[in-house]
């Protein structure tokens, strides 16, 4: 059975496309492209940029994308199987001699408890036989030390959070410069996966935090909370996992 590259790569062909043309169709590097076709997904940045790229590729190219994201799950999911499946069988260990190893060291604790015990009873006699020889002296008495009472300390009262020491949500908006293939996540939910135009705008509310991946850094221009936003990179370089939260909302501000 052909592989997810192998078929894309079979139908392509039979389009007569080049790489190159879908590179200048979704701004995705041809090295993706060349990685995605050679089945070296380990080469591309994780899977929400592979997920993508194949939708992307598969819409150029004029085929079934659901299809072929369908049989990448597929082949993710067998792959971890096999992993699972071969990790299961190097820790397997033969049942009898564990048993056997049980039962010896059950024995052996055992025999080592009981000589403890005859070991420490016999201690105890001769300690004991000992002390009876011995004359008794009487020990004064010591009184015994004052201890001084400490107050425990006093508990701050519990300062309650109010609704409006809580910080705003932060709000995004993304000015497309050029063509541009992208995804972002708000609070964990997609919002936006495909390509956009230039001179497209987006806009976005978030609780905790912004993720983008895209294709083409350099098509995107964004503002947070009104104040513009540092480059994400040049034109066609690829960004994935671009995180925007409150910890380092600084590092993407001007």
């Amino acid at each position: 059975m052909a592989s997810l590259g192998q078929e894309l790569k079979r139908e392509r062909e039979l389009r007569a496309i080049s790489l190159q043309e879908i590179s200048n169709l979704t701004k995705i590097s041809v090295r993706y492209l060349q990685a995605l076709e050679d089945d070296k997904l380990d080469m591309l940045p994780g899977t929400f940029f592979i997920k993508g790229v194949l939708r992307a590729y598969s819409k150029c190219i004029g085929v079934d994308e659901h299809y072929f994201v369908n049989k990448y799950h597929e082949e993710v999911i067998m792959q971890e199987d096999a992993e699972e499946k071969e990790r299961k069988r190097k820790e397997e260990i033969p049942f009898e001699p564990e048993k056997r190893k049980s039962g010896f060291r059950r024995v052996l604790a055992l025999s080592l408890g009981i000589f403890l015990v005859v070991l420490a009873a016999a201690y105890f006699f001769i300690i004991k036989s000992h002390k009876d020889n011995r004359s008794v002296f009487k020990q004064p008495a010591v009184s015994a030390p004052k201890v001084q009472q400490i107050a425990p300390p006093t508990l701050s009262p519990k300062v309650e959070v109010t609704e409006s020491a809580q910080e705003a949500e932060l709000r995004l908006e993304l000015t497309f410069l050029s063509e541009t293939w992208i995804q972002v996540l708000v609070d964990g939910q997609m919002q936006v996966d495909g390509t956009k135009q230039a001179g497209e705008k987006a806009s976005f509310a978030a609780k905790k935090e912004f993720i983008i991946h895209t294709g083409n850094a350099g098509g995107i221009a964004y503002t947070i909370n009104g104040r513009t936003g540092t480059s994400l990179g040049g034109p066609g370089i690829v960004r994935t996992d671009v995180r925007i939260n409150r910890d380092n909302l600084a590092d993407f501000l001007k």
